[in-house]
């Protein structure tokens, strides 16, 4: 009876513990490793200006690499330009009185990588992303943390896809930088990005 006592909070701890680990990563967290573990760049600094949240989470998923971001620019190999996040909204849809029934939010931002040299590795990237949402003047509150959630869920993919740009990389190109070679192995960054159909890349 014990031992059958003692199986079944195992089997509830264990089902507990997964009910968990589904709730972290619908809130976004990536256990280590998760997203572009394997992703082994030369020393990098991030290079923004002012606050940007798609800088805080872009770091968030380089400390989960193989890849070390250094806090002083002269101590960086590599260096990525992140310009500032764009978040903007137009009305998709109106009802016969005027009144907004639906949305379109839009958020882009672009981010590009360099050597120490300030030479083109990685040239501009923009990165946007779309959605829509229904919009109802009665629950104004709850619509609007609707929507701070979409422009996470969009900020979300767009640092996935940055980081598959990274990964895409060519590694043997990058420790050779300075060459006339591109440093670029662009049919991998084409893989890397088919199967994204969340975010489009503009060059």
């Amino acid at each position: 009876m014990l031992a059958l006592r003692n199986n079944s909070l195992s089997l509830r701890m264990l089902l507990i513990l997964i009910s968990c680990l589904i709730v972290l990563e619908g809130c976004g967290f990536r256990l280590r490793g998760s997203m572009g573990g394997d992703l082994a760049l030369p020393p990098l600094y991030i290079q923004s200006s002012g606050s940007n949240l798609f800088v805080s989470e872009l770091r968030q998923a380089l400390d989960n690499t193989q890849t070390k971001v250094v806090s002083e620019r002269s101590a960086a190999a590599l260096i990525i330009g992140v310009g500032a996040e764009k978040l903007n909204r137009r009305v998709l849809t109106v009802d016969a009185s005027g009144r907004v029934q639906e949305y379109e939010l839009h958020y882009t931002v672009s981010f590009a990588l360099n050597d120490a040299s300030a030479r083109p590795v990685l040239s501009s990237q923009t990165l946007s992303a779309r959605r829509s949402f229904e919009f109802s003047g009665e629950d104004v509150l709850a619509k609007e943390a609707e929507e701070a959630q979409l422009y996470r869920d969009m900020r979300r993919s767009a640092v996935q896809s940055a980081m598959r740009r990274l990964q895409a990389l060519s590694i043997s190109s990058v420790d050779e930088m300075g060459t006339d070679e591109s440093v670029i192995d662009e049919t991998a960054i084409d893989a890397a990005g088919a199967d994204s159909n969340a975010v489009d890349v503009v060059p």
